[in-house]
């Protein structure tokens, strides 16, 4: 069995810090959330370079801010500074008070939204193009991100 840890810091340094504690205490992975602070996916890439011992994860993502193109443009991006094999991208709907009051989006239908989301992301993340236009959510065309 596999042990990863959850930090919460608002630091990078700090989150840095926390990811070689981690790894020295013999943790299989570091997870980093996406709430309010710093942007998880570029502080694990800062982590990832500092601490290479170590599986790194966003827990989680949410989907409604972010169209699945860049999402999968920014984590390929990251796992290739990282190397390794070691992100595991955690992605989420987060909440209706979140989406609609703070980022003035319309929460409506979101189980749809995640499997079209899903259905544009996964393809992507394997180096795949997509042409797609569904209910929620568009996409036309393929990263080039080795």
């Amino acid at each position: 069995m596999q042990v990863g840890i959850f930090g919460f810091e608002s630091k990078v340094d700090k989150i840095v810090e926390e990811v070689a504690i981690a790894a020295g205490q013999g943790f299989a992975s570091f997870w980093v959330p996406q709430i309010f602070g710093v942007d998880a996916l570029t502080a694990l890439a800062v982590a990832g370079r500092e601490v290479p011992e170590i599986k790194l994860g966003t827990s989680v993502i949410p989907t409604y801010p972010r169209h699945p193109m860049m999402l999968a443009q920014q984590a390929l991006t990251v796992s290739q500074v990282i190397g390794g094999g070691r992100l595991q991208l955690g992605i989420g709907l987060s909440h209706q008070p979140v989406v609609e009051g703070m980022w003035g989006m319309p929460f409506e239908k979101p189980v749809r939204h995640m499997r079209e989301y899903l259905e544009l992301l996964g393809p992507m993340l394997h180096d795949q193009s997509v042409s797609a236009s569904y209910e929620t959510l568009t996409a036309r065309g393929q990263l080039d991100i080795p």
